[in-house]
């Protein structure tokens, strides 16, 4: 058994970093492709069920905060990879995760209240707001579980 040696938190925390590398790396590839297709659809599903009215998207005019968009996505997508390969050696990646995720889910949190154009600002903020407090609790958990 591969993961015999560690404790069953870590083994949690391996796992839930296996489903963010794929998560991540997947978002950022459908991003760079199709960089309106969720954001679209999100803002249609608001429409639908929840009777929002969303400002129609535009065609991606600044090209810069595409490219820095996929770069997070790319380098989230690795920090959880190295994490999930060697729990003990690069557990501290972690950190990295939960700072992106906790600043993405203020930030659109901020935006979901202060500028309600979109419907995705308020699922993003959800999401964000779940990735950060599940990475956090199997973080700590993992943590603790052994004596670094």
């Amino acid at each position: 058994m591969r993961d015999a040696h560690f404790t069953r938190q870590e083994r949690d925390v391996i796992l839930w970093m296996r489903f963010l590398t794929v998560a991540f790396f997947a978002v950022g590839v459908t991003f760079a492709f199709h960089p309106n297709y969720f954001l679209h659809y999100l803002d249609s599903f608001g429409a639908v069920f929840f009777n929002f009215t969303s400002v129609p998207l535009t065609p991606p005019q600044f090209e810069i905060w595409w490219v820095l968009s996929l770069a997070l996505m790319g380098t989230l997508s690795y920090l959880a990879f190295m994490a999930q390969h060697d729990w003990v050696r690069y557990h501290h990646l972690a950190i990295g995760i939960l700072i992106a995720k906790a600043i993405s889910a203020i930030g659109f949190a901020a935006l979901a209240l202060f500028h309600p154009a979109h419907f995705f600002y308020i699922v993003a903020a959800i999401v964000d707001g779940i990735l950060c407090s599940v990475t956090w609790v199997a973080y700590a958990q993992a943590i603790k579980s052994r004596a670094y």
